[in-house]
């Protein structure tokens, strides 16, 4: 763990080195809350309940949005409480512009593996959102493919991809904030859901301990199913809510989601996820 500090701490002092004095990057401090699954084992049975997960995380972005974070993740309760992942993005992102939003990344997790989260062999993630800004219903979709290795050292990758419409409301110098905003959307998710995984566009699988209803093939410490195959389908619809409150350099952004089953390689149960951030910018 020493060796990737030092590593990262290195990127982040040749990123800023190559920054002129007037375009340093912004720096920001964020606080991220939501759920994760735990393991419960009790004799010959095992179970998976949500436990809170803290992550903070430190974001070096320049200008022009270009930008690196670093967030460890604790998972707060359970037989094994810790850290269980370290997460490392680099990449692209640029929102609030007159067109679209961007957000190109790729994403390093390193799993402790000394936790009661379960186990997932997908380690790498690359990520792309686009939402076309011009019109009243804004276009939205999202991509991530995940790869890595599993405990007998195979290739593994996972595909998940959501397609939809939001809108974004404001409102300025109402209340304690300043400015608010509240973006409700409508989204289509399909994928392949081999695996559990903390792909950010199938949060509806890491953040959910109905996870093994959902996931089609099983790695280490997770429940097989036997469609083995995994073909890319339709999974679920989803009603997405985001807010943003900003006052000064802090800013609080709540998120909900709902998961409604589609498809006929599902149980028809409901699913959820919250998730809450807050950041503080220098």
């Amino acid at each position: 763990m020493k060796t990737k500090m030092v590593i990262l701490l290195l990127c982040c002092r040749l990123f800023c080195a190559g920054q002129d004095k007037s375009h340093l990057p912004n720096l920001t401090f964020q606080l991220n809350l939501n759920p994760v699954p735990i393991t419960e084992i009790s004799g010959a049975d095992t179970s998976f309940r949500n436990a809170l997960s803290v992550a903070p995380a430190i974001d070096f972005r320049s200008k022009s949005g270009l930008g690196i974070l670093y967030s460890p993740s604790f998972v707060t309760s359970g037989s094994k409480a810790g850290i269980y992942l370290h997460t490392v993005t680099a990449g692209y992102e640029k929102y609030g512009g007159k067109n679209f939003d961007l957000a190109l990344n790729y994403n390093h997790y390193f799993f402790t593996h000394s936790t009661s989260v379960p186990y997932s062999p997908i380690s790498n993630e690359l990520y792309l959102y686009f939402a076309y800004s011009k019109t009243w219903l804004r276009p939205t979709i999202a991509f991530s493919y995940g790869f890595g290795r599993d405990s007998s050292e195979s290739a593994v990758n996972d595909l998940a991809l959501a397609g939809g419409l939001s809108h974004i409301f404001k409102w300025t110098d109402k209340g304690p904030f300043p400015d608010m905003e509240l973006t409700p959307s409508v989204l289509m998710n399909l994928g392949t859901n081999k695996y559990f995984s903390f792909l950010n566009v199938s949060k509806y699988i890491s953040h959910s301990h109905n996870f093994t209803k959902v996931v089609k093939k099983g790695g280490k410490n997770s429940q097989a199913r036997t469609d083995s195959s995994s073909p890319f389908s339709v999974n679920n619809i989803e009603f997405n809510l985001e807010g943003s409150l900003e006052m000064g350099r802090f800013t609080a952004r709540p998120t909900g989601s709902i998961f409604l089953p589609v498809g006929s390689d599902t149980d028809n149960a409901v699913y959820g996820y919250w998730q809450l951030t807050l950041q503080y910018r220098l």
